[in-house]
């Protein structure tokens, strides 16, 4: 039997959730909080690192990021 440690599971578990969430969008709010601040969203949008939408002349509209960007370039809380 392979010996699997902790780190694997959740290794597998962020991949899973990383896959699951292909589909799925964020609004600004949830993204600027789970990548770490406003700054490094628009950081992030300038270098191309997360996917996002927002129709052109409709101020109005939501934002909308690719979920699975955003949980890929997710600032690790400080411990």
């Amino acid at each position: 039997m392979q010996n699997v440690s902790g780190m694997d599971v959740m290794a597998q578990k962020y991949q899973s959730i990383i896959e699951r969430t292909e589909d799925m969008t964020f609004s600004w709010a949830v993204a600027v909080k789970l990548v770490g601040g406003k700054k490094r969203l628009e950081r992030l949008m300038l270098e191309e690192k997360v996917r996002y939408d927002k129709p052109f002349g409709a101020a109005n509209t939501r934002w909308k990021f690719a979920a699975s960007d955003i949980l890929r370039n997710v600032k690790p809380l400080s411990t």
